[in-house]
């Protein structure tokens, strides 16, 4: 089977990658170039993106993300978003994740 096709059922009956695209980068690496990346990513096949607000490259994500669907490669629904809040209020980070639908 193609892993790009292959999927994790969730326990609300999504459906995930097992395979995200990272978006964390080095400070003195330019936020443009993670905009860049995701889109490179997505047309790759990626539909698991992985992100988190201590990353500080939400928006350049979700404007790679909205390129790729407003040129066709993707539909949003084929988009499974992930990111972390870091710190909560047990000190820990929260995963949320959510399909773009």
């Amino acid at each position: 089977m193609n892993s790009k096709h292959q999927y994790v059922e969730l326990s609300d009956g999504h459906f995930i990658p097992p395979l995200g695209f990272g978006t964390y980068k080095l400070q003195e690496v330019p936020n443009s170039n993670v905009t860049e990346a995701t889109k490179i990513a997505i047309e790759a096949g990626f539909r698991h993106i992985d992100c988190a607000y201590v990353y500080q490259v939400e928006e350049e994500v979700g404007l790679a993300i909205r390129s790729k669907i407003a040129d066709g490669t993707v539909k949003r629904e084929d988009i499974f978003y992930t990111s972390k809040d870091w710190p909560s209020p047990l000190g820990c980070p929260t995963l949320t994740a959510g399909s773009w639908r």
